[in-house]
């Protein structure tokens, strides 16, 4: 797969591909059951659906680049696809929050109160508009912190040369 890598950078970068396309998939699972569960949908919730959908899908994708020994291209996109997962919120009605594999969200609900929060997730997409305005909650995922310190290390080692990929 990557010869010029070490053992330990090898299995690594397998397990990031294998937790983006276990990620994703889990992630289309459930998005197909709660469309099961849906009843009519309406312009804006099969955006939102559409949306999901393709957030999972691009997660499948960033796990199969690595796989198949894209690694520049593999690493870049998994960059982009983690930091989407970074932040979480719910402000003036809008809430945002992508999590492909797992999440462990720490944050501030400040609604009422000035209250640390955290939750653990498995693949989660929330996506609301115009829902409970008075709701005020900033997070972030630690996974998706660490997921992103782990790419951007091997992105520095084949930058400063002590990997070098085979053309």
């Amino acid at each position: 797969m990557y010869d010029f890598l070490k053992q330990d950078d090898k299995l690594k970068l397998k397990g990031l591909a294998y937790y983006q396309i276990a990620g994703g998939i889990f992630g289309i699972g459930a998005l197909i059951f709660a469309l099961a569960q849906a009843g009519a949908i309406t312009g804006l919730l099969l955006l939102l659906y559409i949306l999901a959908f393709g957030l999972y899908s691009f997660s499948i994708f960033c796990g199969q680049q690595l796989l198949k020994g894209n690694l520049i291209k593999g690493l870049k996109i998994s960059t982009i696809n983690q930091v989407i997962q970074t932040i979480q919120f719910a402000v003036f009605g809008i809430s945002f929050q992508y999590i492909s594999g797992f999440g462990f969200t720490t944050g501030f609900d400040i609604t009422s109160d000035f209250k640390f929060v955290s939750t653990f997730s498995l693949s989660e997409f929330i996506c609301n508009v115009n829902y409970e305005k008075d709701l005020a909650i900033v997070g972030i995922n630690i996974v998706a912190i660490i997921v992103l310190y782990f790419i951007e290390n091997l992105k520095r080692k084949i930058k400063t040369g002590s990997i070098t990929e085979k053309q």
